[in-house]
């Protein structure tokens, strides 16, 4: 068990001081072997969380390429009408150049390599042609926020064949009316969710604190802040692929995020009075431990229609 570390001060004292500064008031979490346990505690639910960022980052992605794919063709970007007048109106397809850029500077770093060149400019090997999937695969999130923008839509009915917006909309959003029952008012809104969640997952790739600090008072606050992110990205994967939102409700997605991202949770990294169940009696309890391979496996079962696991936790 971790109470047989006697000292933990050398283990903290190679985390981030700063970042764990605020934790002891908030979290009520005090000894050494606290706030160690809860630097593991948070990392777990930080790790919670990034399967549903990028399942929202590819929902996003697919749904708007393959609508606009479908209108306007391979390099729809370079086919469909921009509004100049209009704040922003480049970001969106400087995005794009952006993935190209990248591709061809892998490309040309493994040229270098490939060719035992000393600099790129010694290449002289012709680039390929990127495709459509190579480009859409390099955009990052800010891509899919920014095809959002006021200069992608039009009011004009004359124009409306020539914008991504608002024609594309009930296609890239199944369920648009859990963002707003009006188009214009979805994609502004959807607009501003995007951004919010952008946000948080550079937040939560870059090891940030990913509580929020301006709704925190206490470790309740604290982990609900959390848990209101993840209400925030079923909410937006459902407006855009229903089907997508079941299925990571089936498969325990959401809520193993939230049991990670809860009070309860915390305490099992923080409060380590475990009960001792009387394990001496053979049954089927024993019969799990053995399963485990002393903690080298995990044990899946059904019971009643539910799937759980079986596992060693220390």
């Amino acid at each position: 068990m971790p109470q047989r570390i006697n000292n933990y001060q050398p283990l903290l004292s190679l985390l981030s001081s700063a970042r764990l500064t605020s934790v002891p008031a908030i979290f009520n979490v005090h000894t050494d072997l606290e706030m160690y346990g809860f630097s593991l505690w948070i990392q777990n639910a930080a790790a919670s969380l990034y399967p549903l960022v990028q399942q929202l980052e590819l929902v996003l992605r697919n749904s708007v390429d393959k609508t606009a794919r479908t209108r306007f063709g391979e390099r729809w970007w370079d086919t469909i009408s921009y509004d100049t007048t209009k704040d922003n109106h480049g970001k969106f397809i400087n995005c794009i150049k952006d993935a190209e850029r990248s591709l061809l500077k892998k490309w040309k770093a493994k040229e270098v390599t490939r060719l035992g060149l000393s600099h790129a400019s010694q290449i002289t090997t012709t680039p390929p042609v990127f495709t459509h999937d190579d480009i859409i695969a390099a955009t990052t999130f800010s891509t899919w926020e920014n095809v959002f923008l006021e200069a992608l839509h039009t009011d004009d009915n004359s124009e409306k064949n020539n914008y991504l917006w608002p024609n594309s909309l009930p296609k890239v959003l199944r369920r648009l009316s859990v963002i707003d029952n009006k188009p214009i008012e979805a994609r502004r809104k959807l607009l501003n969710l995007l951004k919010e969640i952008r946000d948080y997952r550079n937040r939560l790739f870059h090891h940030d604190c990913i509580w929020i600090k301006s709704k925190t008072v206490d470790k309740q606050t604290a982990i609900e802040s959390i848990r209101e992110k993840i209400n925030l990205i079923e909410k937006i994967i459902t407006a855009i692929s229903p089907v997508t939102n079941r299925a990571l409700t089936v498969w325990g997605m959401y809520e193993n995020a939230r049991r990670i991202c809860s009070t309860a949770e915390l305490s099992i990294y923080t409060n380590l009075n475990y009960q001792s169940p009387n394990i001496g009696t053979p049954g089927l309890f024993g019969q799990l431990i053995l399963q485990t391979n002393g903690g080298k496996q995990s044990v899946p079962m059904m019971l009643q229609n539910e799937a759980y696991v079986f596992y060693k936790l220390r």
